[in-house]
């Protein structure tokens, strides 16, 4: 099952962080503008928009997957972007639900942008 099929679990209190080697693996299987950051324990990825009015769509959609999926990402929106960075707080790390909604979100940006011109 793609991870854009999955839903994600509630984590009320502590989960283990995946291993290095599946945080690769599930990066791999995401649109490649996204990366491991700070020490591998966050997902970022930089979504570039030809105006505000744009980035606040996309940014709202963003908003509507979290609130789904009850898993919220720090969104950073200014104009022409909008940077999404994806962790899980209770352990300060990344799990599954952190690919889940990364590929939720590349799901909305294609739906919202099929063209390369956004």
């Amino acid at each position: 099952m793609d991870l854009k099929d999955k839903k994600c679990i509630p984590c009320s209190s502590y989960v283990p962080p995946l291993p290095l080697e599946e945080k690769k693996n599930y990066l791999n299987t995401l649109s490649r503008e996204w990366s491991l950051t700070e020490s591998e324990s966050r997902l970022r990825r930089n979504f570039k928009f030809k105006n505000f009015i744009r980035a606040l769509e996309f940014c709202n959609a963003v908003g509507a997957i979290a609130e789904e999926q009850k898993h919220h990402p720090e969104i950073h929106l200014g104009w022409g972007h909008c940077d999404i960075e994806l962790w899980t707080h209770t352990n300060n790390n990344l799990v599954e639900n952190d690919f889940i909604v990364a590929a939720k979100i590349d799901e909305a940006f294609g739906q919202l942008y099929p063209t390369t011109a956004v």
